[in-house]
């Protein structure tokens, strides 16, 4: 398996370690998640810090009343609304980006190729076909808010496990959550020496945007947990499938039918 080409000289070491990575994040997942599952008293207790309780009007066994205050005051609306729109921009201008790649920039040199790849593979890969169009849609995890618990009809179901109690856009994972950790993908725009800081800063970043989903009321800590693994998971497999012989051939084709076809010309080097 071959690295993908540096025109700079120098070999990310993301890059080449991405099958290890992605070993290592895809066992650190299933621990986890095993955790969770074991431990239901770790979803309660988080989510319960941030439930208000009140008395119920018709007292039923087994159930909560109250609510999760801080999802109605609007500050904080303001703030999960920022969270859940920047990964949106910095998806769609990731778009535009490769777009201006292929079509017209007149320096088109393959490697730039890379960076804008594995962000929009994993955009689409991750949050758009994993966690919205599989994992919320069939595995009916219920939300905080609609558990027993916390005000709710529904009963506490383990992170991982199928049931009926949703229907659809369930709680397992986090679909903004999954997107916020998807900004990590853009670690490989940033020269190696600044992509520690970009990653630990990105990393704090998304794990603001997630746990608001908590504090809401929308999610457990194990679907923001997991959807953090996850996104991080698909991330790293991407940048290995990128590696591979086949992938690699693909990318040289694109660059090669851009320099064809595009609006731009490639500069002469004198």
């Amino acid at each position: 398996m071959q690295s993908p080409p540096q025109t700079n000289g120098q070999q990310p070491v993301l890059w080449s370690a991405a099958g290890k990575w992605s070993i290592i994040l895809l066992g650190l997942s299933i621990v986890c998640l095993l955790i969770f599952r074991s431990t239901e008293q770790i979803d309660i207790f988080v989510s319960d810090l941030f439930f208000t309780e009140k008395p119920c009007a018709d007292s039923v066994e087994g159930t909560r009343c109250g609510r999760f205050l801080r999802k109605f005051q609007p500050e904080w609306q303001f703030v999960r609304q920022a969270g859940h729109n920047l990964p949106l921009i910095l998806m769609v201008a990731t778009a535009l980006h490769l777009t201006w790649l292929l079509t017209y920039n007149s320096n088109k040199v393959r490697d730039r190729l890379y960076p804008p790849l594995v962000a929009i593979i994993s955009a689409l890969v991750g949050p758009l076909f994993v966690v919205n169009l599989v994992l919320k849609e069939y595995w009916g995890r219920p939300r905080p808010a609609q558990t027993q618990f916390f005000g709710g009809d529904n009963p506490y179901v383990a992170p991982g496990e199928i049931s009926s109690f949703c229907e659809s856009n369930c709680s397992f994972v986090s679909g903004e959550a999954a997107a916020a950790f998807w900004m990590l993908s853009m670690v490989f725009y940033f020269k190696v020496a600044l992509r520690f800081r970009f990653v630990a800063l990105t990393t704090l970043v998304a794990g603001a945007i997630a746990m608001l989903r908590v504090v809401f009321g929308r999610h457990y800590i194990s679907d923001v947990v997991m959807a953090g693994l996850l996104m991080v998971l698909i991330i790293a497999f991407t940048v290995w499938l990128l590696q591979t012989s086949r992938a690699t051939r693909w990318i040289e084709a694109l660059h090669q039918s851009s320099l064809k076809n595009g609006f731009g010309q490639q500069k002469n080097k004198n």
